[in-house]
């Protein structure tokens, strides 16, 4: 059985909760590698044996997406040369409408104060990140190619992932340790829990801003086909 720390990033769910708790400033720096060794130290492995982070890319041909997508390529390229995959998954875009007419309505509120626009959310939705994250973890367990396992989310829609996993490792009658790591703020409507049945790892302003500054020195992990 190999030991080691195998980090999973759900993409989307990372940076909003990142963007929300710490600003945009420290989610766009989206430093994965960095937060992957730190995460696996955190759980005591001295080995990191892979990092994936799962997520879709913005449709460049769909009006207004193309800078977007540019800028989220770029950054996932820039991970990959520091030993970080990038698995994909894709948006299903959809248009608004009136519910009563059909008539379509435009997604964009402007602020009666400052004049700012605001785009509504809703617009694109993400399909298959879940389920690609899941099998990562799944075809993990069953092949034995890691003891510990850090995601990099706080969603609960995990949570029967992460019991199927203690039922193969049981099954196996290994030992294991299963984590959630996520942005922490001292803002008290914000909520700071995992994914349930996993420990926490709270990445705070100071851990993120330490990251996002540490400079890159290579492969963060050996690869393997997971």
């Amino acid at each position: 059985m190999a030991r080691g720390c195998l980090v999973l990033v759900d993409g989307w769910n990372h940076y909003v909760t990142t963007r929300a708790c710490l600003g945009y400033s420290a989610a766009r720096s989206f430093p994965i590698d960095r937060l992957a060794a730190h995460v696996a130290n955190q759980t005591g492995e001295e080995t990191l044996v892979d990092v994936a982070v799962v997520m879709a890319l913005p449709n460049q041909k769909q009006p207004g997406e193309e800078p977007e997508f540019m800028t989220w390529r770029k950054r996932l390229r820039g991970l990959r040369n520091a030993g970080v995959r990038h698995v994909a998954a894709s948006f299903r875009y959809s248009d608004m409408s009136c519910a009563d007419c059909g008539t379509p309505i435009d997604r964009k509120v402007v602020c009666p104060h400052c004049a700012h626009v605001n785009p509504f959310a809703g617009r694109r939705k993400e399909k298959g990140a879940d389920i690609k994250l899941a099998t990562l973890a799944l075809n993990g367990a069953w092949r034995q190619d890691y003891s510990t396992l850090v995601i990099l989310s706080q969603d609960s829609d995990f949570g029967p992932l992460v019991n199927q996993l203690k039922e193969v490792h049981l099954e196996q009658g290994r030992r294991y340790a299963l984590y959630s790591a996520f942005p922490v703020c001292d803002r008290a409507a914000h909520d700071h829990r995992g994914v349930p049945g996993t420990r926490p790892i709270h990445l705070d302003a100071a851990t993120y801003a330490t990251c996002a500054g540490r400079p890159r020195s290579g492969p963060a992990a050996a690869r393997p086909q997971l």
